[in-house]
C-alpha cells in the first residue's frame, strides 16, 4: 500500500546517508528469507533467492569468504538487526511512502484497485471496514491497511530502525 504510515529515520540526510530510491535493490542469498520479506516491508526491490552478485544492487549473504565491495555480509540471525545492519552500512533511510508498497510474496509493487473488484475476495467484515485495497499484478495477492500495519511500524520503531513518531 503507498499509505504514508512511516516516518524517515529523520526528516534530512546526514552526510553519508541517502533516501531510500524505488529502483535501489537488494539480492539476498537463499538464507535470508525473512530478511527479503522485512525489506519488501519498507518498500525496497528485495529479490530472493540469489546466488551472485548483480551489477548496480547490493548483494546480502551471510558467507564470510565473498570479497566483492557490493557485498554486505550479515553477522546477526535476526533480521531486524539484519535490517538495521543494512541500513546503517548503506546510509540508506527507509521512505514512509513506500512503506508496504510491494507484494510480501512476489516483491512486485502493488496497485490500488476499485474496491468493487474485490467484492467476495475478501471476508465481508474486511470489505465492509475499509475502503483503500492493493493487489498484486502477478500473483494477485490483496493487501489493506489492518492492525498489522500499526504492529509493524512499532516494532520497527522499538527496535530503531525506525524514528518514533
Amino acid at each position: 500500500m503507498q499509505v504514508p504510515l512511516m516516518s524517515p529515520k529523520r526528516e534530512t540526510e546526514l552526510p553519508g546517508e541517502k533516501t531510500h530510491d524505488p529502483d535501489e535493490g537488494f539480492d539476498l542469498d537463499g538464507m535470508l528469507g525473512s530478511l527479503a520479506k522485512w525489506l519488501r516491508i519498507l518498500g525496497f526491490d528485495a529479490r530472493f533467492p540469489c546466488k551472485k552478485v548483480a551489477q548496480d544492487r547490493y548483494f546480502v549473504t551471510t558467507n564470510r569468504k565473498l570479497k566483492n565491495p557490493q557485498v554486505i555480509k550479515v553477522r546477526n540471525a535476526s533480521p531486524i538487526e539484519q535490517l538495521k545492519q543494512i541500513l546503517d552500512q548503506t546510509g540508506i533511510v527507509p521512505n514512509s511512502n513506500l512503506f508496504l508498497s510491494r507484494c510480501l510474496s512476489c516483491n512486485v509493487p502493488v496497485r490500488e484497485i476499485a474496491k468493487h473488484r474485490i467484492k467476495g475476495r475478501v471476508p465481508d467484515s474486511v470489505f465492509s471496514r475499509n475502503s483503500i485495497f492493493h493487489e498484486c499484478p502477478s500473483c494477485g495477492k490483496l493487501y489493506w491497511e489492518g492492525t498489522h500495519a500499526s504492529r509493524i511500524k512499532r516494532r520497527l520503531e522499538e527496535s530503531g530502525v525506525l524514528a518514533k513518531t
